[in-house]
């Protein structure tokens, strides 16, 4: 009779484990993630732009609230748009991060590095950090290379 109860229990026991390590593996590619991160370079005093991917696996938007870094003396997210027949670079008070990706590259948005306070020559690395409204500070290492 105790065989009885304890192989149902124990079956119950073996599918809530399993059903875990399956919640628990997907859960992994359900989060925000930046990539393919890098900069232009520059002369110090001059300005430069960080360029990255953002992957949000998540089935929420996230906002892209500031990015800040020591190697400038001011930090502000841009996109590059065709105004008037004029190519015009725009700061942006925030950028919406739907599920999917989100690509700040050339010609597009970006984080702009206004008044370098050193060179940034390829193979140099440093750091941005971006603040997100539901995935909070994110610091991430750029690397310069030519575009």
């Amino acid at each position: 009779m105790e065989n009885s109860v304890f192989k149902p229990r124990f079956f119950v026991l073996i599918l809530m484990l399993a059903a875990g390590l399956v919640a628990c593996s997907s859960t992994n590619d359900q989060i925000l993630r930046v990539n393919d991160i890098w900069a232009r370079p520059a002369l110090a005093d001059g300005n430069s732009a960080v360029y990255f991917v953002i992957e949000n696996g998540t089935a929420q938007a996230d906002t892209l609230l500031s990015a800040s870094s020591d190697v400038a003396n001011a930090v502000e997210l841009h996109i590059t748009k065709m105004e008037d027949s004029n190519m015009q670079m725009m700061p942006q008070s925030e950028v919406p991060v739907p599920s999917g990706e989100t690509r700040f590259e050339p010609g597009s948005l970006h984080v702009m590095l206004i008044g370098l306070k050193q060179d940034l020559k390829p193979g140099d690395s440093f750091t941005v950090v971006l603040d997100f409204a539901t995935a909070g500070e994110m610091p991430l290492e750029v690397t310069v290379r030519e575009p």
